[in-house]
């Protein structure tokens, strides 16, 4: 009975580790294809200051692809 006990508190443990823990989004990296003839352009929209980012091993972020019309 207190092994059942304890096996769910450890899922429960697990669970709220991954909730707590999970890599925030600390920008978006916009894709944009809209000239066919080109490589897509890359832009970095940061949510915080580059310091903070700095600090950091890992970086994740959100992918927008958003096809602007080409300059003439």
């Amino acid at each position: 009975m207190e092994f059942m006990i304890a096996i769910i508190f450890l899922i429960i443990g697990v669970l709220i580790g991954k909730v707590i823990f999970k890599d925030q989004p600390i920008g978006d990296l916009r894709v944009d294809r809209s000239d066919p003839t080109c490589e897509p352009y890359l832009f970095l929209e940061l949510n915080s200051d580059v310091r903070d980012i700095m600090r950091r091993k890992n970086a994740t972020f959100r992918v927008k692809v958003e096809n602007f019309i080409p300059r003439k």
